[in-house]
């Protein structure tokens, strides 16, 4: 998304830099979006949740196959409206329903071979997709950033509900619960989203006052050698690259 001449993006990024990603031209944006450099990246979950803002580095890439791992997008599957239901299940993470329907439909003595393989292959592909959600609450439980690993494994349990991973997650918020120093991590990670929360870093006055409150954050006994101590570490250093 820009607001520059549409010959000189074409010229740049498509020609030269050999861009695949489609492009928009909207005036006005940069001044919306705050953009103050290129490219500016904003990271955004499938449910409308801002990941990360612009700053001066871009996502890595494995911060980004993490932020893959929670998304689910239906298998490819023939263009037949028989199979309506089942995109519609993976879409919705009803996977319970899922492999119940899939299970009812190879269940019929009727089923033709083309069907057959079809669901053959949707209960395959849920299987990979059940033992990698599996790995991924173990993942999870192991932290060190275990607020953003609360509020995953509780989606994860809304979506596996009635199955492994489900029960997988629900064993591990249960210790999160019991566990003090988790309990701690937690505490300082929505302290520190509090703070960052009060201010536009976009707008030069309001990051020097979220420097200074993270300055503070930062040296405050309590919080640490804790992740969320770290993660103010580092935003400091990224202010302190912009001024």
């Amino acid at each position: 998304m820009s607001d520059e001449n549409e010959s000189l993006i074409e010229e740049t990024f498509i020609t030269k830099l050999g861009a695949k990603y489609p492009f928009v031209c909207a005036k006005g944006v940069n001044e919306q979006y705050r953009i103050g450099f290129f490219p500016s990246v904003y990271c955004i979950a499938p449910d409308g949740t801002i990941l990360t803002v612009p700053d001066d580095r871009m996502p890595t890439e494995a911060f980004i196959e993490e932020q893959l791992a929670n998304v689910s997008l239906s298998p490819k599957m023939p263009v037949d409206s028989r199979f309506d239901a089942i995109r519609s299940l993976w879409q919705k993470k009803e996977f319970k329903k899922l492999g119940d329907y899939l299970t009812k439909m190879l269940g019929q003595p009727t089923v033709d071979a083309e069907l057959r393989t079809v669901y053959e292959s949707q209960q395959a592909e849920l299987q990979k997709r059940m033992e990698r959600a599996t790995a991924r609450v173990q993942t999870l439980g192991k932290g060190p950033d275990f607020y953003t690993a609360l509020n995953q494994l509780e989606r994860l349990q809304k979506d596996w509900a009635g199955l492994p991973p489900a029960d997988a997650a629900k064993s591990e918020l249960e210790r999160f619960a019991k566990d003090a120093h988790v309990k701690d991590e937690i505490a300082a990670s929505k302290a520190l989203e509090k703070v960052v929360g009060k201010f536009d870093a976009g707008k030069v006055a309001q990051r020097r006052k979220l420097v200074e409150e993270l300055e503070k954050f930062k040296s405050t006994k309590k919080y640490a050698g804790t992740h969320a101590a770290q993660q103010a570490e580092e935003m400091l250093g990224k202010f302190s690259t912009k001024g």
